[in-house]
């Protein structure tokens, strides 16, 4: 326990000591407070322009043709250099040509039966043309209705609308569902960052020890599996302060100003006492499991660039939540939202979504923290049989048929890389026993494997009980839950057999 307290010390130095890992760090906060500031700069502007822009608002000068008169007034709030009236499309191409105006419309005289408007431009600039579009509208507007006030109306026809909600609202939550419709993908989105970022300075950690040969003097005197763990504990610290930091940020925000860009997300006590003590426990949970994967891309590759190829496999179930946010908001309690959070690659961000749209019964976060740390367990056991030195010293290239041979024969050592450790220590005159301490062999482990098998069958039954209970309650999510314990059960069954 000794040596991984200090591998942890020796980590977390070393990550903080790094200037990338601060500039990512407080980089998310100033994208927060930039989306805080920014619309308050331009909130003045977007009330005086509008539909009737002012001479100085950049919008160039446009004009128009009526031949059939059907424009019986020109709008009095608009600046006569804005919008000029001409007699027929010749004087409208010749002020074209001059440079005078920056398109013209010709108003079809049929307009009221069609509503056909031609529009006539030197050069093709889209955006100018989206604010030109909706100038001629509202002075069409004025034309044929003659009233200016009426026109303002067909522009806007609810200026002055008012929410409200008859549905009943606790006395102590707050009757904006802003927060409980953005903060959700706010934290989900937070535990994503920091599951991508911070657990990726573990395979940096690996691939550098491994390409400088600091991990040949390691595992002299370390275990592997030591190292392995003492390289989790002290990065998890790391990814730890760095939720700590945003979260700080974030919920400062929210008690100081209550808004995040234009967005009212003040929150309830019982939102946060239901959200923020369970997202801790999947963070760290998801935290473990996705560094031990990690881990696993920087054992078997020989440099962070080989493993590159295979890093956004590992991310693909963090994603997966993040491009399903309509699933989180319109149905959280349904098939599909209560599958991806208790599935364990997934349910690090997933649970935390549907925790932040509607209660979760406490089942569910149970069997899914559960379902997490088991595989979270399953993949340090992995992690930890490939940290030895016949993986950390190999310079064979990862494939995807080298890494299933690898799991597959339970990472036995490869004589490569033993040969290269004996070979260099031999050199140096270090005692022969320090040279085996190096060695790991994997034997039979037929205990462990019983108990797996075990685990899994356990964890198979109560789902298939669990599901069942809900299915006879009218939950269409117990289902899954005996498709999926039936799936498990299946699984131990093999591995039973495979074992005998």
């Amino acid at each position: 326990m000794r040596d991984v307290w200090l591998i942890a010390r020796h980590e977390l130095r070393t990550t903080l000591a790094r200037k990338a890992f601060w500039f990512t760090t407080f980089l998310l906060p100033a994208v927060v407070l930039l989306l805080v500031f920014i619309p308050q700069l331009f909130a003045g502007a977007e009330e005086s322009e509008g539909f009737i822009p002012d001479a100085g608002s950049g919008i160039e000068a446009v004009g128009y043709v009526d031949p059939g008169g059907l424009l019986r007034a020109a709008p009095s709030g608009l600046p006569a250099e804005l919008v000029r009236d001409y007699d027929d499309e010749d004087a409208a191409q010749a002020a074209l040509a001059g440079g005078e105006i920056d398109r013209y419309y010709l108003i079809s005289p049929d307009y009221l039966a069609s509503g056909r408007l031609t529009v006539v431009q030197g050069r093709y600039e889209p955006l100018q043309a989206i604010d030109g579009g909706n100038l001629i509208t509202y002075v069409i507007n004025t034309g044929i209705t003659g009233d200016e006030a009426i026109a303002r109306l067909l522009m806007d026809p609810t200026p002055g609308a008012v929410s409200r909600s008859l549905a009943p609202q606790s006395p102590a939550a707050p009757s904006d569902a802003a927060s409980a419709y953005f903060l959700p993908y706010l934290l989900m989105f937070v535990l994503y960052m920091a599951l991508a970022m911070t657990s990726g300075f573990m395979l940096q950690s690996v691939s550098k020890e491994k390409e400088n040969r600091t991990a040949e003097v390691l595992l002299v005197s370390l275990r592997p599996r030591d190292l392995m763990m003492g390289k989790i504990v002290g990065l998890s610290a790391v990814g730890l302060l760095q939720v700590a930091i945003w979260f700080a940020v974030i919920f400062g925000l929210l008690l100081t100003r209550g808004s995040i860009a234009g967005m009212d997300l003040t929150v309830s006590g019982e939102f946060a006492a239901r959200v923020i003590p369970w997202a801790v426990v999947y963070f760290l949970l998801g935290y473990v499991m996705y560094a031990s994967l990690y881990a696993v891309l920087g054992v078997l590759a020989p440099t962070a660039r080989d493993a590159g190829q295979f890093v956004i496999v590992v991310l693909i179930p963090l994603i997966v939540p993040l491009l399903l946010l309509n699933v989180f908001s319109d149905a959280p309690n349904g098939a599909a939202a209560t599958a991806l959070s208790l599935v364990p690659l997934t349910s690090p961000v997933a649970m935390v979504a549907r925790l932040g749209a509607t209660p979760v019964v406490w089942w569910q976060l149970v069997l899914g923290a559960v379902l997490l740390a088991v595989t979270a367990y399953v993949v340090v056991l992995l992690a930890g049989r490939l940290f030895h030195a016949g993986n950390l010293l190999s310079a064979r290239a990862l494939t995807w048929q080298r890494l299933k041979g690898v799991v597959s024969h339970r990472s036995a050592p490869t004589a490569a890389g033993e040969a290269s450790v004996r070979g260099r220590f031999s050199q140096s005159g270090r005692p022969g026993g320090e040279v085996e301490a190096a060695r790991t062999s994997v034997p039979k482990d037929t205990a462990g494997s019983r108990n797996r098998v075990f685990m899994m069958a356990a964890i198979a039954v109560v789902m298939v009980v669990l599901g069942i209970v809900e299915y006879t309650r009218g939950d269409s999510s117990g289902i899954i839950m005996v498709v999926a314990g039936v799936a498990i059960g299946a699984g131990a069954f093999v591995r039973y057999r495979r074992n005998r």
